[in-house]
């Protein structure tokens, strides 16, 4: 309807389809009222323009065309010619208003259609002119079903171009967002509000559009992140501001006054499989279908000039405020959990530009309990940093899930704190400078819930790492009362092999020393036989000192399970330092340590040692004063065969180890031990022990015993422990074997010194038996509580020839003494030694032994038939008279045995002759007869 009079113009109920036949363009009415004058305004000029109840339907089809675009269609034309720039068309609106209008859009490129409505739309336009100096203010309202609002009101002119407005987004829900962007998220937003505020201004000028974006104020709240279609959310933040952000289009440049986030929590956590829950946001592992929509060419953007300048971004202020982060790896059980709350955050100074710098500071709470605090200042171009970091109170009971999963022990308690300095240069170059601790360590082994490692407090101060050129260098470290557990097991293997295993794992099996009896090894195939040897690792000492290791009030128990009964044995107040540990190959660290056995021995250890270089040094003192032994009857008993009923250890021990040589002496000093009950043990040795100890025991009651030991750390046979025990278990064995072997070399005499040789029918002791007896005499005066038996002995075979011998010289002598003429010429000596008085002598004894009748031996007859008795052979005939004679004397067994005795009691004379040997200690004993071995009886003594 046009009234002509009037200049008015209605139109209702107009409605325009797209290609589809959907209505895309309607409205109920619009009122156009035109003004007088406008003639002489030289332009139009109207009142008043009113738009009742728009409609618009934005539809983006499957193919990505915009249904709009069929306003255009079969009205195509040439391309119109530039036109030279000229004023715009005078035009002047006093009002223009659009009421109760609706707007919908639809994507059917998405699945689901996306739909959005915005209703009611309002819009206001007053005062409106293309000439300059003119008002020109417009407000626009819209709001959506869900309470969503866009108000936006300002100015605008057409010559030169410009703008000024402020804008405000209300209530604006993340979840419409989200369906939207829906096919192009993995995530879901399961809530949150956005609101924005701001102002812009857009102006003309000769060079490209200048457009200045202020947005005073954006606010996020309650949002609500989970995975597309998940139960949970991940994230959820309470409140998200970000103020002044302001947009400037010449300049390049985004500035942001302040952003800060307050109150939220982020859920994460490592499932079973090891796979981390917020990648799920991300989409990780699966990619999208596309769109065709994304399969559109992209658009082409025309710079409006040459080379732009890069953008900038700025953020002077950022802060996190009252975060919480909940973490968990549920790839152990029970999961290990760690909780940051309450987390703060604040980065100063962030921006693009390329000489940044970020001053950051964080602290946020641990479990509960714990703190952590940090500061920096670093750049994000280069990668340089200065910073600190402190914790302290992080409890070590956190890790527990991980020490259960690898080991059989339980970590119950434990602190952590460090302080640390760090810089990191342009060049990658970090140092870090500092100090630790972890206090009230306590592990238990989780079998029988017994102590394993604990301590006090564990400092390590003055940390210096340096990473070009690596290296490592600690001020100090100090163990307060450290203490550990060690028990072997009743299958020999120790509490440290199952504890450091595993749950459930095979229990670890002693080490075999060689392959079974009658079993061979398996034979190497011919590669293996024939391949070169692995080349050895290359050594890269990594540069590490340590000035001070200080140890304080140190214990440690030891319990072997696997002796019957089982035994116990306890170190206590051990303290000490070492000074100078290095991995320098020619450093050498002091070690002196000082504690106690069971309370009351003391033990020391001191020397130099260098543990952590590669070629390995050693130079140590190790002393065991008066360590009772009556604490390890279970091994005496079990090995030995008898209780200890008394006794004291003292033992200093040097190694030297230098380029893989050892060089060891172990000097062990056993004070007045007494063995005690026999013990019935499979494993003991069979040996008179006690004769053993007797002999090694010197007048003062001390066994004192030098164990030398040398040997290459190279050869695979070599062992220094089963070493120590194989030479302490030979002088054991030689003494109670052979000690008069062990005897002789102590105090002389010789390996047999024993054995004592008389001659043939003889007592009497010789140079070298006494000798042998005086040496003797001097181990008994040395060893008191040894005791001698001395056996009577005699043999048949060699001594009664000679006594029967001697009993015929007593007749001839008798027999000499008797005649008158034997007593003038100066007795038997005279007489026997002339050969006619000697056959003499002889026939008249023999005819008065055997009789007158007998006949003389041949020998003899030849001399009494001889005419000239100067020339007869005398001693054949005497040997044959002097062998006949012998063997006609009986020679009765009192005689051997009185002689036996003659020799024993030659033997206790000699021992006993000094005075320094108590006759009670030398046993004259019976003994069997010998039998013949040489010309030589031997009397061998026994010790007792």
């Amino acid at each position: 309807h046009f009234n002509p009079f009037t200049f008015t113009l209605d139109v209702l109920r107009l409605a325009l389809p797209d290609a589809d036949g959907q209505t895309m363009l309607s409205f109920k009415s619009l009122h156009v009222d035109l003004q007088l004058a406008s003639i002489w305004r030289l332009g139009p000029s109207f009142s008043e323009i009113l738009l009742e109840e728009p409609y618009v339907r934005a539809v983006l089809r499957q193919n990505g065309a915009l249904n709009l675009a069929d306003l255009g269609q079969g009205f195509a034309s040439a391309p119109a010619k530039p036109k030279e720039k000229s004023k715009p068309l005078r035009l002047f609106i006093k009002r223009f208003a659009v009421i109760a209008g609706t707007s919908i859009f639809e994507d059917h490129t998405r699945t689901p259609t996306f739909q959005a409505e915005l209703k009611p739309i309002a819009f206001e336009l007053r005062d409106f002119s293309t000439a300059s100096g003119s008002g020109n203010d417009y407000t626009l309202n819209a709001a959506s079903p869900q309470g969503e609002r866009l108000i936006w009101s300002g100015t605008l002119r057409l010559d030169p171009f410009g703008s000024h407005g402020v804008f405000e987004i209300a209530d604006v829900q993340a979840r419409t967002v989200w369906s939207y962007l829906r096919e192009s998220l993995a995530l879901e937003l399961d809530s949150g509000v956005i609101d924005v505020k701001g102002d812009y201004d857009l102006a003309s000028g000769p060079g490209p559009l200048n457009l200045a974006v202020n947005v005073r104020s954006t606010v996020l709240t309650n949002l609500g992140v989970k995975p597309k279609g998940g139960a949970q959310n991940y994230i959820d933040l309470a409140r998200l501001e970000v103020d002044d952000t302001r947009l400037d289009l010449a300049r390049h440049a985004v500035t942001v006054a302040k952003v800060q986030l307050s109150g939220g929590e982020i859920k994460a956590w490592l499932s079973e499989e090891g796979k981390l829950n917020l990648l799920e946001l991300a989409g990780a592992g699966a990619v999208p279908a596309p769109s065709a929509a994304s399969q559109l060419p992209p658009p082409q953007v025309r710079s409006s000039g040459g080379d732009q300048a890069p953008w900038t971004v700025a953020a002077p202020d950022i802060a996190l405020q009252g975060f919480k982060i909940s973490a968990e790896d549920r790839q152990v059980k029970p999961a290990a959990t760690l909780l940051l709350s309450p987390l703060n955050v604040h980065v100063g100074g962030f921006s693009t530009a390329p000489q940044a710098m970020l001053d950051i500071s964080v602290d946020c709470g641990v479990n509960g309990s714990g703190k952590i605090s940090a500061t920096a200042k670093a750049s994000a171009h280069t990668g340089a940093l200065t910073g600190q970091l402190a914790a302290s109170d992080l409890a070590l009971t956190v890790l527990q899930p991980y020490v259960a999963r690898y080991t059989s022990m339980s970590l119950l308690q434990g602190l952590l704190g460090a302080k640390f300095d760090v810089e990191r240069r342009a060049d990658g170059a970090l140092s870090v400078k500092g100090d630790t601790r972890v206090a009230d360590l306590r592990t238990v082994d989780s079998a029988f819930r017994q102590d394993f490692i604990k301590w006090r407090e564990l400092r390590v101060a003055d940390i210096r790492y340096a990473s070009q050129p690596a290296s490592l260098r600690i001020g100090s470290v100090t163990a307060l009362q450290p203490y550990m557990r060690m028990i072997i097991e009743p299958n020999r293997t120790s509490n440290i092999e199952a504890i450091l295993s595993p749950p459930g794992s095979a229990p670890p099996q002693p080490t075999a020393a060689a392959a079974p009896a009658g079993k061979k090894p398996a034979p190497q195939t011919p590669a293996a036989k024939h391949a070169p040897p692995p080349p050895a690792a290359p050594l890269t000492p990594f540069p590490i000192s340590v000035s001070t290791v200080k140890i304080v009030d140190a214990s440690a128990n030891y319990t072997d399970l696997w002796i019957k009964p089982s035994f116990a044995l306890g170190i206590q107040s051990l303290g000490g330092t070492i000074t100078g540990m290095s991995s320098a190959p020619q450093s050498r660290a002091k070690v002196e340590l000082n504690g106690k056995v069971d309370r009351y021995s003391p033990i020391h250890i001191g020397g130099s040692i260098n543990m952590l270089a590669p070629a390995l040094f050693t130079d140590i003192i190790m002393s065991f004063k008066d360590v009772d032994l009556t604490i390890v009857n279970p091994y005496s008993g079990h090995f030995a065969g008898y209780k200890i009923d008394k006794g004291k250890l003292s033992v200093d021990v040097a190694y030297k180890i230098n380029q893989r040589q050892l060089n060891a002496e172990q000097h062990l000093v056993i004070d007045q031990l007494e063995l005690g009950d026999r013990v019935d043990s499979p494993d003991a040795v069979h040996l008179p022990l006690k004769l053993a100890v007797a002999l090694l025991r010197d007048r003062n009651g001390v066994i004192d015993l030098p164990l030398p030991l040398t040997g290459s750390l190279d050869d695979p046979k070599f062992s220094v422990w089963p070493i120590i025990w194989k030479v302490l278990v030979n002088v054991i064995v030689k003494a109670a074997t052979a000690p008069f072997a062990l005897l002789g070399s102590l105090f002389g005499g010789g390996e047999h010194v024993n054995v004592i040789e008389f001659g043939a029918g003889s007592a009497t002791l010789q140079k070298a038996a006494q000798d042998q007896l005086a040496a003797i005499a001097r181990g008994l005066k040395e060893r008191p509580q040894l005791q001698l038996d001395v056996p009577i002995v005699y043999s048949a075979a060699l001594d009664r020839p000679q006594l029967a011998a001697a009993h015929l010289s007593e007749e001839l002598q008798a027999r000499v003494q008797g005649t008158r003429a034997g007593k003038k010429s100066g007795g038997a000596d005279a007489a026997l030694t002339d050969p006619q008085e000697h056959f003499k002598l002889l026939v008249e004894q023999y005819r008065a032994d055997l009789g007158k009748d007998s006949a003389l031996p041949p020998s003899a007859l030849a001399v009494q038939q001889a005419k000239r008795k100067e020339t007869a052979a005398f001693d054949p005939a005497i040997a044959d008279l002097n062998a006949a004679l012998i063997d006609h004397i009986h020679v009765p067994d009192a005689d051997l045995e009185a002689l036996g005795k003659a020799r024993a009691q030659a033997i206790q004379d000699a021992l006993l002759a000094d005075g320094q040997v108590d006759p009670a200690r030398v046993f004259i004993v019976s003994a069997a007869p010998k039998s013949a071995s040489g010309d030589k009886v031997q009397v061998e003594m026994a010790l007792k």
